[in-house]
Formats: C-alpha cells, structure tokens, sequence
C-alpha cells in the first residue's frame, strides 16, 4: 500500500516543510491567497489491506476541514478566499480540475523525492525546484490573487476485520499496520506555478471524521504557513 509505505518512508508523525522563496509583496501590502477546493479522499482499510473510498465520510471530513482552515485562516491573520466554481466559470473549471490533480501528483512526487534521501533526483541538485505549471496563472487572473492554496489529504481507519487480525498479529509478534493519515499543502506562486511552500502530514493518527480532529489535521497541514 503506497500511502502505509510512504508513512514508514517519512518517519511517522514528524512533519517538515520546505520554503523556497519569500513570498512578493509590495511595502505595507499583504498577498492575497486562494483556496482551491480539497482533495481528500477517506476510506476503509480492510482486512486484506485493500481500500474501499467512504463517499459519507469524504464529503464529512472535506466540510470539517475547510472550516478549519477557515479558522487557521483567521487566527494566521492571512488574506485569503475560498474557490467558488461559479466565480471561475464553465470555461475554467477543466483547468482548475486539471490544476487539482496536477497538484496531487507533483505533492507525491515532492514526498518521495525531497523527503527521501535515497530516492532524491540528481536532477534537481538538491534544490527545492516543482511546479504545477503555466496554466496557474488563470487562477490569478480569476481572483486577482499572487497565490494559491491546495490541500490533498487520504485518510483510512482499520474496519473490524483489520482490527482482529492486528491484534491476532501482534500476539505473534507481527507488526501490522492500521490506517494512516498522508496528506500535504502547498502553496503556489499564480504568476509562474512555482511550488513556494510545500509542508507534509504522515501520521497513523487523527480523524477527518470530527470537528475536533480536522482541527488538528489543519494545524499540522498549515504550520509555519507563510503569510
């Protein structure tokens, strides 16, 4: 499993993150960010280690967690407004999906390659260099913003099948992992699609499920978030 490999990977529950460059602004003037709508994804880790998506659960935990960076928002003083599809428009929207799943895959390929030492591309030259591309810049033409917020989270929780075999594993001295939480935020210069800020989350804690646990999802997700 790819997220349970990558948490092992990581180091469990430390989380880090990269800043690349300052963030522009003009004297007394405070960059404004836009949050793109969350990729997250829950679901049920099986018996077998296989994962079954919870609709419920996602369209829970992506309510839970907007209003929680809403109120990091808040309490980090950051000028930033939410993604509205009818802002953007009909002919936007493929380029903001695109954006979207774009940013999903170049957030997997920073956690192998920036975070893991043994898979760093020599490319890169040990410099922290990613970029979702050129088509970023409609975003900042849409809300008149420097910069854009996405969020990508997959969280799963062990069913009862799962749970049993644990324990029957552990009495054998057999470490067997339950469900985990990966997910990271990034923060994306419009004007170029430069990746500026990037922080990941690994962790086999935490509930999206609850208020109180998209709290503190959105804590760790925004920490040291620049502003």
């Amino acid at each position: 499993m790819i997220a349970a490999a990558l948490l092992i990977a990581l180091g469990g529950c430390t989380k880090t993150h990269q800043l690349t460059t300052t963030m522009n602004r003009t004297e007394g003037s405070q960059p404004q960010v836009v949050l793109m709508p969350l990729d997250v994804e829950l679901s049920v880790l099986g018996a077998s280690g296989g994962l079954e998506p919870r609709a419920d659960w996602t369209d829970t935990a992506k309510t839970y967690l907007l209003e929680a960076i809403r109120s990091e928002k808040a309490s980090k003083q950051i000028d930033m407004v939410v993604f509205q599809d009818e802002r953007a428009g009909a002919a936007y929207q493929d380029v903001v999906n695109q954006l979207i799943k774009l940013h999903g895959v170049v957030g997997n390929s920073i956690l192998i390659h920036q975070y893991i030492q043994e898979a760093a591309l020599p490319s890169k030259n040990g410099q922290f260099e990613w970029s979702v591309g050129p088509s970023a810049k409609a975003l900042k033409e849409i809300y008149k913003s420097d910069y854009a917020l996405f969020v990508w989270v997959r969280d799963s929780y062990s069913s009862g099948g799962r749970v049993a075999l644990m324990v029957i594993a552990a009495a054998a001295g057999v470490g067997v992992p339950g469900g985990q939480q990966l997910g990271f935020a990034s923060l994306v210069e419009l004007e170029t699609g430069n990746v500026v800020w990037f922080n990941r989350l690994a962790r086999g804690t935490g509930d999206l499920r609850n208020a109180d646990g998209a709290v503190s999802t959105a804590q760790y997700l925004l920490a040291q978030l620049p502003k």
